[in-house]
């Protein structure tokens, strides 16, 4: 370039005056140097391509400082010191420990702080992933209250999509609950039990409870069937009341798990429970209260206590004969059981008449193969001859 300059000089520096040739030869020169420097003047660009081209923007709050952090715990534990002032003595003891653990973070913020400022981007984190479906807008107004230490619109966005959701997993849940109906129709109990159960653990309800419970029961989970039977107790409590007739089938549900523990004196104390609600809500001449005089002479029977159990077991006997008729088999489970335990008192000869009766009742009104007849006609066999 610059010997292209200095021939361009060459052939025209006759044509040139001295002194303008002079000026002409020095802009000229300038002009050469400056050109490999020269710069575009700015392309103008539309507005959405200034949009698609700009980097974020800074948060629009500055980040929880120290001061304000400080100022958010005295105004919560204002708050908390008027509750304890009209709380009641149950709720005092928590709202001091919730007291003293904000004096502990005013005292000390920066260990405080540094979770919370932690705790803010995870929840601004959580927010990004549901913009498309909560808005833009929104979510940016939300981060900004974080950033202030104000968690109240994030809360409000967060239990949005939280009853949204709620619907899908009901209907999942009542599906599974489905699936563990098809399965039980179809015996096959494991199956059954998984899917009772995952309704359970998506939907807590009462069927879906009791479907599970009955699972655990057939396939023998001792101490998860208890588990399960105890919600269903504090359901029903919460529910209908301590004093309900469903209050009290719990229970007495309850009872016969702990039974086959082992566990008599715990199974007694909730029979009798369930008695004295059914004696108030079913009444003494109700035949759901006589099979639960029959349940508490088992258990006291499995205690040896052989005569009391005779007496409750004639009780529901009684009343038995009085609402389902001695044509019913369950009258002739009473006759069974009034039977079993005159055995074991040496009454054998009161025991057969009625066994032979209890047999006759579950041979009119059962399948042939039914367990209940075999048993009978085993302890017939085995009764010595008179």
């Amino acid at each position: 370039m610059l010997e292209t300059v200095l021939g361009f000089l060459s052939d025209h520096s006759k044509e040139l005056g001295a002194a303008g040739g002079l000026v002409a030869v020095l802009l000229f020169i300038w002009a050469i140097l400056k050109w490999p420097f020269k710069r575009d003047r700015p392309t103008q660009l539309a507005p959405e391509t200034i949009d698609q081209i700009t980097p974020p923007q800074a948060k629009d709050g500055p980040a929880l400082t120290v001061a304000e952090f400080i100022r958010l715990r005295r105004d919560l534990k204002a708050d908390l010191e008027q509750d304890l002032a009209e709380a009641d003595d149950a709720e005092k003891s928590q709202l001091r420990a919730r007291i003293a653990e904000l004096e502990s973070q005013i005292a000390n913020p920066d260990a405080a702080l540094a979770e919370a400022r932690k705790r803010i981007a995870d929840l601004e984190a959580l927010l990004d992933r549901e913009a498309n479906h909560i808005g833009g807008d929104r979510i940016a107004e939300a981060k900004a209250a974080l950033e202030q230490g104000d968690y109240s619109l994030a809360d409000e966005i967060f239990a949005e999509i939280e009853a949204r959701n709620e619907l899908a997993v009901q209907e999942t849940a009542r599906a599974a609950h489905g699936r563990g109906e098809v399965a039980e129709a179809e015996v096959r109990w494991h199956d059954a039990y998984s899917h009772y159960k995952r309704a359970s653990e998506l939907h807590e309800t009462f069927d879906h409870l009791t479907a599970y419970a009955r699972m655990t029961w057939r396939l023998a989970k001792g101490t998860e069937a208890i588990s399960v039977q105890e919600q269903l107790v504090e359901w029903a409590k919460s529910e209908h009341g301590d004093d309900s007739a469903e209050y009290a089938t719990q229970l007495n549900n309850l009872a016969g798990l702990v039974q086959a523990q082992g566990r008599y004196e715990e199974a007694e104390r909730l029979y009798c429970t369930a008695l004295e609600i059914g004696r108030a809500t079913l009444g003494e001449g109700h035949p759901a209260y006589a099979t639960r005089l029959g349940n508490l002479a088992g258990v006291v029977e499995n205690q040896g206590r052989h005569a009391e159990a005779e007496t409750l077991y004639r009780q529901a006997l009684e009343i038995g004969r009085a609402t389902i008729g001695e044509g019913h088999p369950n009258y002739a489970t009473h006759l069974n059981n009034l039977a079993g335990v005159l055995i074991k008192l040496d009454r054998a000869a009161e025991a057969r008449p009625l066994l032979e009766q209890a047999l006759a009742i579950f041979r009119a009104t059962l399948p042939a193969d039914h367990p209940h007849i075999a048993a009978v006609e085993g302890r017939l066999k085995a009764l010595p001859e008179d």
